[in-house]
């Protein structure tokens, strides 16, 4: 197999660049928003903080958490699908170039792309329509959004193991995203799946807690609603790697074996 042949395009380079730089901009400003979000409200409430903790959802009604809140999502939003747009369609492309396309990889593909942009609107919804004036819309863009963003992991693993499955290192043509990375995906992905199961535990079982627990147990579900979200955008940037080794090779015009 020739170099012109294993190189990925530099069209594809740029845009795994543009997703590298959306995804982790988001990842960051996301998390900062989510977490601060809890503090300033414990800051400005305290008796309330020592009562019950808050969740994301209560924290920014305060307008002076929200609206912060609301600005930097709105930003936030479109730039995380357009990086995943980006990471998904240019891999999709190259593989299809190559013949290695498969029905199962474009399926998916199309799939994961519809569920980010879902996700993105959810994200909008969910922090433009806050509490206590537009809890109905407020909570349908929470469910659009969580439930959108899981199935994109999901998506996402299946198309990584997919893409893994078409053969060794540096035997298949067109495809760009490393087999080494999604054997380290193949395990990460846990993270969000358990942090997922025990958020529904809570989520459900948290109104049924003894007395002398409820706070505690509480505490462990708006804590580990925190932790779910921020492991769907780790998830999202373990393709970091991939995106910055293809923007490489698309310069540089090195093989994945030479560039390893």
């Amino acid at each position: 197999m020739t170099l012109s042949q294993l190189a990925p395009s530099r069209s594809t380079g740029l845009a795994m660049l543009v997703a590298l730089i959306t995804t982790s901009f988001v990842t960051v400003v996301v998390n900062i928003q989510m977490y601060s979000a809890r503090w300033k409200f414990a800051g400005f409430y305290p008796e309330k903080a020592a009562e019950r903790p808050s969740t994301i959802s209560e924290s920014i009604a305060d307008p002076r958490i929200g609206e912060p809140f609301a600005n930097w999502h709105l930003l936030c939003a479109p730039l995380l699908f357009v990086g995943v747009a980006c990471l998904i369609l240019s891999t999709w492309r190259e593989a299809r170039a190559s013949g290695q396309a498969t029905l199962k990889i474009t399926t998916v593909t199309w799939i994961l792309v519809l569920l980010q942009a879902m996700a993105s609107v959810g994200l909008v919804i969910l922090s433009q329509y806050r509490f206590p004036d537009f809890r109905d819309q407020h909570m349908a863009g929470s469910y659009l959004f969580f439930f959108s963003q899981a199935f994109v992991v999901v998506a996402g693993e299946i198309l990584s193991r997919a893409y893994a499955g078409l053969g060794a290192e540096g035997q298949v043509a067109g495809r760009i995203w490393s087999p080494r990375f999604a054997g380290w995906r193949r395990r990460f992905v846990w993270v969000p799946i358990l942090l997922g199961v025990t958020y529904l535990c809570l989520f459900l079982g948290k109104g049924y807690a003894p007395e002398a627990l409820r706070y505690e147990v509480y505490w462990a579900y708006v804590s580990t609603e925190l932790f779910l979200l921020s492991s769907f955008l780790f998830y999202m940037m373990s393709y970091a790697p991939d995106m910055w080794r293809v923007w490489k090779l698309s310069r540089v015009g090195y093989s994945p074996l030479e560039a390893s």
